[in-house]
């Protein structure tokens, strides 16, 4: 409690620890001005080294291939080789890679990587530059608006080199764009600027002044310009936090002064923020605007994924599951089995829940005492109370997901805004209590040393050996592929899988189809990539994949001259690779999980009478049950659950109508008799009678170019499947098939032709 006495009496505009005597000579003034910045960027620099045991590291060396990192990879590549958002024609061949279905802003994290290829072309080194910027950027920024808010330079120097060092982030290189924090102490300085009533753009009055005030005004002027900028071509993620927290200061700043007047400026700097923001996005929607869309696509997030992905108040507490200390790292671990984990858990540190600590007895204080804080302190406080509110499950991120939107789905990220919050108070507080130069820069160095150790590990740092010698083989195996085949190549990969945010199958990564490109020649394209519900990769889904000798004319049709196997996702299931070598003789290039045949060459009594033509592969009839998850039964049957209503959707991708025959089994999970209703059909609907035991239904229809939507409907009474979903019935081995020669097939016959997923 008298850490909070100490906190809300301090002065915001203090910058100093004693006022001098004389003025200091412009050099050693410099030399001042510039001491803690670069303290703050040597020392962050210097937790970044130790944390990732950077002296191991070599160029050309990724910091990780597991998880996203991959994606990441080949991301970098594409925006090196000028590709917008990431998109490229290396993967999803024939086609190649939309990256605008999948885009995030981050128009100003896209430019750096740019810039940092014009000294190298390895996308491993790049990331990795990148990567590693961003700790002395973070340390920089929270610096700056450290002493924006008044704390002193010794303080300031700790919350900077711990807010770049927050718990977890040397993991963070999978999620590349998100690791570039540094802009959110920029978004936070805006907020406070509104909350506590200071300039956020200069009186009008100040840009028609004398020379000297006029350039004052309009630098002013193009600082809050280049803040909101940097803010709104950051992550969208940041974007949205950061419009959250200035709608709290325009809140606080509306029961401060009663004035709409004074909300203006604040509302400005949140419309340049989020139109910034928006005219990015608004280019992926145009670049994306010639695909096909024939099915679900991604980062189409649903209102309760803003429940799954949210945080819990423990998992800020506790310590990070990666700490140095075992017996701490016990603690975490013991408690991530005993209660269902969160998909992302951001710990703050010790330091960082202090100063949270600090800033809820302040709020419990102004509400129970009646003493207002200082407008820093209150506005910090009331900050924190809000991002906690939206970080936490059934919070006020479910709530947006249920009444606005629910595209800002991981409200568990606001851990780093939470962190950034809790040590700028630790900031104000250690201000208060060290006056003195001597005492001052003890503390922080005493401070600075237990935060350092409890948030960072070397322990948890990248395996570069391990990721040297991946890495190498990797690049062996694609080059040796490319000299052995004429160039360009296309590559077709097995097992077939959905990009993006789909697992793998078997023992494969989400990801795995990415590493032998990422530094592959670039007279080699891969069939992995295409967004997943565009006419540009679900083409794949109708190749009869667990049938190899149909497959190879249909690969070779479609203009593929080598296709490749992971054994690793078919872990488990039935390799293909026996029997595309006794069709397509010995592998051009292989590794220990990877293997490439050439399509060029097969024996001749493999070669079907009449070879299929490019657009009988490239152009097939699908046929799904819309977001109706695919499952196994006992007996290995493709099934999905549903309500008393389902949409089935078949898209015909070529030019010209497809009679086309569906097929399924259909029983009620309640086990009462019913019927389903087919309706979307040439002439009456169809009435099919359904019971509690598997019932045949065939549907025939005309599929025209484009969609065709058949509805199914029962009055069958819904059931509890578990997990909170209720459904009705349960439609199994859906099948579609044709005699017009073109590929058809449904997303079931896919899925159950497929190996199982690896999660």
């Amino acid at each position: 409690m008298v850490a909070q006495t100490q906190l809300t009496s301090v002065e915001p505009t203090t910058t100093s620890h004693a006022t001098p005597r004389h003025p200091r000579p412009a050099g050693r003034a410099w030399v001042a001005s510039t001491a803690g910045p670069g303290l703050s960027a040597v020392l962050s620099l210097l937790v970044a080294v130790q944390s990732l045991r950077l002296w191991d590291w070599r160029p050309g060396v990724p910091l990780s291939l597991s998880g996203d990192s991959p994606q990441v990879l080949m991301q970098v590549r594409a925006i090196m080789e000028g590709g917008g958002f990431g998109s490229t024609d290396r993967m999803g061949a024939p086609f190649g890679l939309n990256a605008a279905w999948f885009a995030t802003g981050d128009q100003l994290n896209f430019a750096a990587i740019r810039v940092i290829g014009l000294f190298t072309d390895s996308p491993a080194t790049a990331s990795a530059v990148f990567f590693v910027a961003g700790y002395p950027a973070a340390a920089l920024a929270a610096y700056w608006l450290a002493r924006q808010v008044g704390i002193a330079r010794p303080a300031a120097v700790t919350v900077g080199v711990l807010f770049s060092a927050l718990p977890g982030h040397q993991r963070w290189f999978q999620h590349l764009w998100l690791s570039a924090y540094w802009v959110l102490p920029l978004g936070v300085w805006l907020a406070l600027q509104v909350a506590t009533g200071r300039s956020v753009w200069p009186a009008r009055r100040a840009l028609r002044a004398g020379t000297a005030g006029r350039r004052r005004a309009w630098l002013h002027v193009a600082r809050t310009v280049a803040i909101a900028l940097a803010v709104g071509l950051s992550d969208a993620y940041y974007v949205a936090f950061v419009l959250i927290l200035v709608g709290v200061a325009l809140v606080v700043r509306w029961a401060t002064d009663r004035t709409l007047r004074s909300l203006l400026p604040g509302v400005a700097a949140a419309a340049l923020v989020g139109v910034s923001c928006a005219v990015s996005l608004a280019f992926a929607v145009v670049a994306r605007s010639g695909d096909v869309v024939t099915s679900d696509v991604p980062a189409q997030r649903t209102i309760g994924e803003s429940e799954r992905y949210a945080g819990r108040l423990i998992d800020l507490l506790l310590p990070w599951s990666e700490h140095r200390l075992p017996p701490l790292r016990f603690i975490t671990t013991a408690y991530g089995y005993a209660a269902p984990p969160t998909a992302e858990r951001h710990a703050l540190g010790v330091v960082s829940v202090c100063g949270l600590v600090v800033l809820v007895l302040v709020l419990l204080r102004s509400v129970t005492g009646g003493r207002r804080p200082d407008q820093v302190v209150g506005a910090l406080a009331a900050f924190a109370l809000v991002s906690l509110a939206f970080y936490t499950r059934g919070g006020l991120g479910s709530v947006v997901a249920l009444f606005v939107t629910p595209q800002i789905r991981t409200w568990a990220r606001l851990g780093t805004v939470i962190a950034l919050l809790a040590l700028l108070a630790v900031g104000l507080w250690m201000t208060r209590v060290a006056r003195r130069r001597t005492a001052a820069w003890a503390l922080a160095a005493g401070v600075l040393l237990v935060g350092c150790l409890d948030q960072t590990n070397p322990g948890a740092a990248p395996d570069y050996a391990r990721l040297s010698a991946t890495s190498a083989q990797l690049k062996g195996y694609s080059a040796h592929l490319a000299a052995a085949t004429s160039a360009p190549c296309a590559v077709f990969q097995l097992p077939v899988t959905p990009y993006p945010e789909e697992p793998g199958f078997g023992q494969m990564g989400d990801y795995d189809h990415v590493l032998p490109g990422v530094a592959a020649p670039s007279t080699l394209t891969w069939s992995y990539g295409a967004i997943r519900g565009t006419a540009s990769a679900d083409w794949q889904l109708a190749l009869p994949v667990d049938r190899m000798a149909a497959l190879v004319p249909d690969l070779r049709a479609a203009g593929f001259c080598a296709v490749e196997v992971d054994h690793r996702g078919y872990v488990g299931a039935a390799d293909p690779s026996d029997g595309l070598a006794s069709l397509l003789g010995a592998p051009l290039a292989q590794t220990d999980r990877l293997v490439a045949f050439d399509l060029a060459t097969e024996r001749p009594d493999a070669t079907p009478p009449t070879p299929p033509t490019r657009d009988d592969v490239l152009r097939p009839v699908l046929a799904g049950l819309d977001s109706a998850r695919l499952q196994r039964d006992d007996r290995g049957r493709p099934f999905q659950l549903l309500g008393p209503t389902a949409t089935l959707t078949v898209s015909n991708l070529g030019d010209t109508p497809v009679p086309v025959t569906l097929t399924f089994s259909v029983r009620t999970l309640s086990g009462a008799e019913d019927v389903l209703v087919a309706t979307g059909l040439p002439g009456a609907p169809l009435r099919s009678p359904i019971s509690g035991v598997d019932q045949p239904v065939r549907l025939e229809v005309t599929a025209p170019p484009g969609s065709t939507k058949i509805e199914l409907a029962s009055t069958a009474e819904p059931v509890d499947v578990g997990g909170g979903v209720a459904s009705a019935l349960q439609l199994t081995d859906l099948r579609a098939s044709s005699t017009a020669g073109v590929n058809v097939a449904s997303t079931q016959q896919f899925f159950a032709a497929s190996p199982v997923p690896s999660r």
